[in-house]
């Protein structure tokens, strides 16, 4: 389950060159699309993992994942009706697309963010912004990390279904069971290069 999130680009397909493939946090935000200039698997989640920690004082428990969960839940259900629809996520990731951004601008406390932010960023004043990501061409064989809490397969995901899956992947993820998620527990799920 864990690494549904974390594709990279790392793997061929019978000669062919290595196809670009996305790079997903834990609750599905695109965090690139892949790519030869595209930050690799362990630098994209660390980045993610410093912006996340940052704003609960250096520490990424359960309770911070699903509190990330519930807010990136809210920025994917547009209609607001409780619901994520294969539909409405295609248009939360075109409109990211065409804000050329994978969200808000993220400002980071004081202190320096890490070397892995720094290098994937653009600085602007006190506040980092990600990477330009083209959200709405995932490729059609990768699992899509937010489609897939619909257990039931109702094509939507309800809020439950969505915090569900964060608990999941947060006990697979939290290898030595301290009720915490180290930078080296995310690293460890990406796929090893092929």
């Amino acid at each position: 389950m864990a690494t549904l999130f974390a594709m990279a680009a790392c793997s061929s397909h019978g000669g062919r060159a290595a196809r670009a493939r996305p790079i997903f946090s834990p609750n599905g935000e695109i965090l690139t699309a892949g790519g030869k200039d595209a930050p690799k698997c362990p630098e994209a989640l660390g980045g993610w993992w410093d912006r996340i920690a940052a704003a609960h004082g250096g520490v990424l428990t359960r309770e911070t994942l699903v509190a990330d969960a519930n807010s990136q839940f809210d920025a994917m259900d547009l209609d607001h009706d409780g619901f994520i629809t294969p539909s409405e996520l295609s248009d939360y990731r075109a409109a990211l697309d065409e804000e050329g951004s994978t969200g808000p601008d993220i400002s980071i406390p004081p202190g320096e963010p890490s070397a892995d932010t720094q290098m994937h960023r653009q600085r602007r004043g006190d506040t980092y912004i990600q990477p330009k990501v083209r959200a709405a061409q995932i490729p059609a064989d990768v699992v899509d990390p937010v489609m897939s809490a619909d257990k039931s397969l109702s094509f939507k995901v309800s809020r439950e279904d969505f915090i569900a899956q964060a608990n999941e992947i947060f006990t697979e993820l939290d290898k030595d069971h301290d009720g915490k998620l180290s930078k080296e527990e995310l690293a460890a799920s990406c796929p090893e290069r092929g």
